[in-house]
This record gives structure tokens, C-alpha cells and sequence, in this order.
């Protein structure tokens, strides 16, 4: 059974034919024939050349190619400039750089196939501007170190460490260093986000820069043309390889409809390829060891102080740490500290600004501003497109709604894409996706140790 349809598509207006006017021939009026002067006519030099003859026009002269649209050289990242920023060794320097190379390929790939519809790129800018708040950590310490104060599996196995401690004569546990502990957690967290986001663009940002080189100037469909360039994928990407199809269909798509659900179909597939080479880099950034992260810090911040003791004052603390006393105080700690730094680590993280609005993505996605009773743009409120109905049954739980969209467990695969399909399909018309992230474009080529915004 189909699933119900919401709204109504966008009708597709004929186009008025009229026939345009007849061009006049271009025919070529054969010369007079200069009149010869016989001497003693008045009026008349005998000295007078005749008119030169003209050159007669040819009427099988070729005209001008006509050329589809092209996009600036130096405006976009090419398949090398990719590598390049994808080489560059600074995490936050790189991150800057990739975020700038997406919103410049996405306006590459506007310039081809249109604004109308987003593309993955222009998605994945937005993206990429928020993985660089994790990458950066901002604002991350002290949003941990108020959620610990607050936390009750946390304070109250900490007054009883304070208790230990205080017997064997050291001072108490300081929240300092469980700060520190986070930090030092945190520091893996942005690691392997930093790695997924260079990844994901040294893959498929050079796909984004090829199809442009490939298919700028182009004014028609040519299936041959597709077929040699799509044979350029590996095979084991197929998705990525379906996906550039996709988008070389809707570049010449007259349909609006049509064209919208090419462009959703591509993105979804773009998507699902991307996070499904995500999967170990978003489960090791939410669930890396911070346990053992938290254990090993606190315990040597113990250490320290038991052998900062005078000899005989520091034979008790010594004896504890041996016995195991002191691991059986802090277990309980590290337990409450890891559980709110995982709650704090993915409310940090499961968040996405993008022009307009801010994103919880644990939070099922509000309509767009104008859109509260139709959910969906025009073009794509209800779909036709045979393969796109089945990717969508497979990955959205709750077709043509938003409701449910929520991912409460992120490093779920299937959760992200319940979300992301929902986001592509309700932001795809959206214009303000195509703004750059820092108010500018950028210039290429770029040094990997250089990246520059004009």
C-alpha cells in the first residue's frame, strides 16, 4: 500500500508553443555588370576604375557552438586541490579548508544544475562548519565541568573518595582534574571526528570536482558521454557511482518535478555512501574508552599525592593503592564521570547550524519556516520517482512525516539516516544553503599548508 501523500506537487505549466518567425533567406543578388564607356561619352572618366567585385556570402556557413554553462577556473577546489587540503596536518587548519572546498564545489554544481535544488555538497558545508566546534572543543570544558556539579551519580561517590583520602591524610579529590580528564577524552573525540571529516571530503569532494571538469559546457544529455565517465568509479562504490548519474541526468532535466527528485535521490545516496563510511569514525568519537581515559588520570592524581607524603604519613596510601582500596573508591566516580561526559559529549556533538535555524538532531526536524502544514518543497511533496519511493521506504521510518525523525542514539547508522533523508528532502529548496559559511568564497589552487579565502 502506497503511503499517504501530503500536499500537492507543484503543476508543471506547459509551455506556450508559438511559431517562431520564418528567417528571410539569405540569397545573393548576382551583380550588374559594369557599363563599358565608349570615348567622348560626357560626364564620364575615362580614368575611373570600376566598383570592386564582392565577395558572395556563403550560405552553408557553420554556426557558432553553442556552449552550456561553464564555471570559473580558480573558483572551485579541483581533484588536486582536494588532495591537497585533505594532506594538510593541522585538524582545525583542515577542517576550515574542507568546510570552504564544500560550499565552493556546491556553488560549482549550482552553476550546472541550478539553485533550485540543494546538492550533497551544499549539505554537507553545514556540516562541516559544526564538526569544527567539536574539532575546536569550544565551549566543551566548562559545559562538562557544570553538568559534573550537577550530577548526582557523580557528587555523591565523590565525597566518599573525599572521606578516603581525607584518612590517609591527603587533600580532596580536586573537580579540576576530572576536568582535565574530560579534556584529555575530549581531545579523542575530536580526533575522530577530524579524521571522518577529512575522509568523507578527500572521497567525495573529489567526485564533486570531477563531474564539474567533466560535464561544465555541456548542453545536452549524451549517454555515451555518462557511461565513460561513470566508468571511472570503483566498483566496490557503486552508491557514489549511482549517485554522479543522478546528478547528470537532472543537469538537463526539463521536469522541475523530475529534476527535484533526481537531485533528492543522488543526495540520499551521496549520504547513505558517506555515513556508512562514517560508521567506525562517529561509534569511536561516542564511544571511545573515556573510562579508562577518567580511571588513569584520577589515580595518578592520587599516586602523586600519596608519594608527595613523608615517609611514614604516605604508608597508609601506599598500602590502599595495593590492596586495591583506592580503585574500589574511584570506580564508582569514573562510572558517574564517563556517563555524563558521554550525555554531555552527544549534546555537543549531535547539533547542526545551518542559515537560519539550529538543529538538534536528537529532536524530530521542525517544518521549514513557511512550510508547517506541507512539510516538503512543492516538487517534492509527493514522490513518483520509483527508485527514490524504495531508497526512502528503506531508510525513512515514517514516510511523507517528520515525525520520528529524532536520532537518539547517533552512532546508529540507520538513526542517522532516518534523520538525513528527512533533512535532505525538507531543506532542498532552501536558498540560504548556498551562502558561504565565512561570508566569502574561496580561491584556488591551495597549498595544503596554506589555505586561503578571498
Amino acid at each position: 500500500m502506497s503511503p499517504p501523500k501530503i500536499g500537492s506537487r507543484a503543476p508543471v505549466r506547459p509551455t506556450e508553443l508559438r511559431e517562431p518567425p520564418r528567417p528571410a533567406r539569405n540569397e545573393v543578388k548576382p551583380q550588374a555588370k559594369a557599363q563599358v564607356t565608349r570615348p567622348g561619352m560626357s560626364g564620364v572618366s575615362q580614368f575611373e576604375s570600376p566598383p570592386a567585385r564582392q565577395q558572395p556570402v556563403a550560405l552553408n556557413a557553420p554556426a557558432a557552438l553553442a556552449r552550456g554553462p561553464s564555471v570559473a577556473p580558480g573558483s572551485y577546489p579541483t581533484a588536486a586541490d582536494v588532495r591537497n587540503i585533505a594532506a594538510m596536518q593541522d585538524p582545525v587548519a583542515r577542517n576550515h579548508a574542507i568546510t570552504q572546498g564544500y560550499s565552493d564545489l556546491s556553488n560549482a554544481m549550482g552553476q550546472l544544475l541550478g539553485t533550485e535544488n540543494a546538492n550533497w555538497s551544499t549539505f554537507a558545508t553545514w556540516a562541516s562548519k559544526q564538526a569544527g566546534v567539536s574539532i575546536r572543543g569550544e565551549d566543551m570544558p566548562k559545559f562538562f565541568t557544570d553538568a559534573l556539579k550537577g550530577a548526582d551519580g557523580v557528587m555523591g561517590p565523590m565525597s566518599k573518595v573525599d572521606d578516603l583520602l581525607r584518612k590517609l591524610g591527603l587533600p580532596s579529590l580536586p573537580l579540576g582534574d576530572i576536568a582535565s580528564a574530560g579534556n584529555e577524552a575530549l581531545q579523542n573525540v575530536s580526533k575522530a571526528i577530524a579524521d571522518g571529516n577529512k575522509l568523507v571530503f578527500e572521497e567525495v569532494g573529489q567526485e564533486f570536482a570531477r563531474f564539474v571538469e567533466t560535464f561544465q559546457g555541456d548542453t545536452q544529455f549524451d549517454a555515451a558521454k555518462v557511461e565513460q565517465y561513470l566508468s571511472g568509479f570503483p566498483a566496490d562504490k557503486p552508491l557514489l557511482k549511482e549517485s554522479f548519474g543522478h546528478y547528470a541526468q537532472a543537469m538537463f532535466e526539463k521536469d522541475p518535478n523530475k529534476k527535484a527528485e533526481l537531485m533528492l535521490l543522488a543526495n540520499d545516496k551521496v549520504g547513505l555512501h558517506e555515513q556508512t563510511q562514517l560508521q567506525p569514525y562517529v561509534e569511536k568519537a561516542l564511544n571511545s574508552p573515556v573510562k579508562d581515559t577518567f580511571r588513569d588520570i584520577l589515580k595518578q592524581t592520587v599516586e602523586a599525592q600519596i608519594n608527595a607524603l613523608p615517609f611514614p604519613a604516605n604508608l597508609a596510601g601506599k598500602a590502599a593503592l595495593k590492596t586495591g582500596l583506592v580503585d574500589a573508591a574511584l570506580n564508582p566516580v569514573v562510572d558517574g564521570v564517563a556517563n555524563v561526559f558521554r550525555r554531555v559529549a552527544t549534546e555537543h556533538m549531535m547539533k547542526l547550524a545551518v542559515p537560519g535555524s539550529a538543529l538538534k538532531l536528537g529532536n524530530d526536524l521542525p517544518p521549514p519556516p513557511g512550510m508547517e502544514s506541507t512539510l516538503f518543497p512543492p516538487h517534492l511533496r509527493s514522490i513518483e520517482n520509483p527508485e527514490l519511493r524504495a531508497l526512502l521506504g528503506q531508510l525513512d521510518k515514517s514516510q511523507d512525516s517528520l515525525k520520528g525523525s529524532g536520532a537518539k542514539d547517533w552512532s546508529k547508522l540507520d538513526q542517522r539516516m532516518n534523520y538525513i533523508v528527512d533533512l535532505f528532502r525538507s531543506r532542498q529548496s532552501d536558498p540560504a544553503l548556498f551562502d558561504p559559511p565565512f561570508g566569502q568564497r574561496g580561491t584556488y589552487p591551495v597549498a595544503p599548508s596554506a589555505p586561503r579565502v578571498s
